[in-house]
C-alpha cells in the first residue's frame, strides 16, 4: 500500500511538472510577436474635423470631434448614416477609432492610413458588413 501511495504521488508530481513546462511562456514552438507600439492620444489631433463619409448608401458630410480624453463623436448631416460615439487613438502614426452608432448600436471601426495635423483619411467598417471611406480636414 505504501508503494502505491508513493508511486501515485510521484506520478502526480511528474504530471504537474509536465503541464508546467509545456504551458510555459518560453515555449519556442509558437512564435510570439512583440508589440512595440502603444495606443496614444495625439494631442495635435484633438479638435473638430469636417469632411465626408462615403459608403454603399452614398456620401454624407460629417463632423468628427476628437476629444483629449480619447473620445470621438461623429455626426452626419442626414439620417442615412447614423452618428456614432466611441474612442480614438493613434498607433505607429495611424489613426483608429471604434464605437457604436446611435441608431441601433452597430459596431463601427475607422482605420486611417496615416495621420497629419490637418488631414485624416481611411476606411470604415460596420459590424453589419457595410463599409466605405472617410476623408476629414481639421478646422
Amino acid at each position: 500500500m505504501k508503494n502505491l501511495i508513493l508511486n501515485s504521488l510521484l506520478a502526480l508530481i511528474i504530471l504537474v511538472l509536465f503541464f508546467t513546462i509545456s504551458c510555459s511562456s518560453d515555449d519556442n514552438s509558437i512564435p510570439v510577436t512583440e508589440v512595440s507600439s502603444t495606443r496614444t492620444v495625439d494631442i495635435k489631433l484633438v479638435g473638430t474635423w469636417d469632411g465626408t463619409v462615403e459608403g454603399t448608401m452614398g456620401t454624407e458630410t460629417a463632423i468628427f470631434t476628437l476629444q483629449s480624453n480619447g473620445d470621438i463623436i461623429a455626426e452626419t448631416d442626414s439620417q442615412i448614416i447614423c452618428p456614432f460615439q466611441g474612442t480614438w487613438w493613434v498607433t505607429n502614426g495611424n489613426f483608429t477609432a471604434a464605437g457604436e452608432e446611435e441608431c441601433d448600436g452597430t459596431g463601427i471601426d475607422l482605420r486611417g492610413s496615416s495621420t497629419s495635423n490637418t488631414q485624416i483619411s481611411g476606411t470604415w467598417t460596420a459590424a453589419g458588413g457595410n463599409s466605405g471611406k472617410f476623408n476629414m480636414t481639421k478646422q
